[in-house]
């Protein structure tokens, strides 16, 4: 009966939900990561879907552009000088769908910013059903040039599918995004098992 709760208690720690936090420096992303810098796009004005890179799909609002060169960001300076970036549009919202799942993804972000507001980054998985979401109130000079803060989600586990950045006149350069590493649910549950298993068999050499 001991070893039943024991294995209960197990299984159940495995399947807990993965732990997220907000990260604020593409180093805090613990795989491997590639980075997309949207150098490539010279001002398409689309709400998507468009492929931006292997396995990575853009999709925006209204008048959301990729390779953004201009972006007057009110109190919080200018965007642009010598580089393209993702800009939203009417909406204030831009998202990227991964093929594979991620474990964590992130940009270099800013936005207009006038009186107030924030910049909000929200992670969802592959059934659309949200996993974390924050949000960052961003300040920066009024005379500063692409200028801004890295915002991202970072989890312990591989089930991001997509991510959202949300604010007024939201903007996003270098997304850095982890290599793909197995599904969570199965493997996660397959390794406790095995390693109860292990602890069984054990216990039964000893009394044996």
């Amino acid at each position: 009966m001991k070893l039943q709760f024991i294995a209960a208690a197990v299984i159940a720690a495995c399947a807990l939900p993965a732990q997220a936090s907000l990260i604020n420096s593409p180093g805090s992303l613990l795989n491997p990561t590639s980075v997309l810098d949207f150098e490539s796009y010279d001002g398409l004005i689309t709400a998507g879907p468009e492929v931006v890179s292997t396995g990575v799909t853009f999709s925006g609002d209204v008048g959301a552009e990729l390779g953004a060169y201009n972006r007057d960001l009110s109190e919080n300076g200018i965007w642009g000088l010598g580089n393209h970036f993702a800009a939203a549009g009417s909406n204030g919202q831009i998202t990227f769908t991964f093929d594979s799942l991620q474990s964590g993804v992130g940009a270099f972000v800013n936005h207009f910013r006038d009186i107030s507001g924030s910049i909000t980054v929200t992670a969802y998985d592959s059934s659309s059903a949200l996993l974390e979401t924050h949000s960052l109130a961003l300040t920066t000079d009024i005379n500063s040039y692409n200028d801004g803060a890295f915002m991202g989600i970072s989890r312990n586990v591989a089930d991001i599918r997509s991510v959202t950045f949300s604010g007024v006149g939201v903007v996003a350069d270098n997304l850095t995004y982890t290599t793909a590493v197995p599904e969570p649910t199965s493997y996660l549950l397959a390794i406790c098992g095995l390693g109860l298993l292990a602890g069984v068999a054990h216990k039964r050499k000893k009394s044996g």
